[in-house]
């Protein structure tokens, strides 16, 4: 397994991420599967057969800036399929 990845499958969950992933994972692209539950995204992502030997990590992530910047640094290819109002928490105007 690679310990540097490029490409990062942020919302990996759903019905279009795992389709994302089964693309990537066809063309020989290793990538990091994040979302909320890093246990629930392997579960999921283990349901589907052609990532079966493919070169994938699952972390969690919060939605907060500092902690997507940390898991984005540095990567060539961000593909998100989360809902936009959880792609990032705000604070509401007092």
């Amino acid at each position: 397994m690679k310990t540097s990845y490029d490409v990062v499958l942020y919302g990996a969950s759903g019905y279009t991420g795992k389709l994302t992933a089964w693309k990537l994972a066809e063309r020989g692209i290793p990538f990091i599967a994040a979302g909320r539950n890093a246990e629930r995204l392997q579960a999921e992502l283990a349901n589907v057969p052609e990532l079966k030997g493919h070169d994938y990590s699952c972390v969690s992530v919060t939605n907060e800036r500092k902690a997507l910047a940390e898991l984005f640094e540095g990567k060539k290819v961000v593909i998100k399929h989360t809902p936009t109002h959880r792609t990032l928490k705000t604070k509401a105007a007092s």
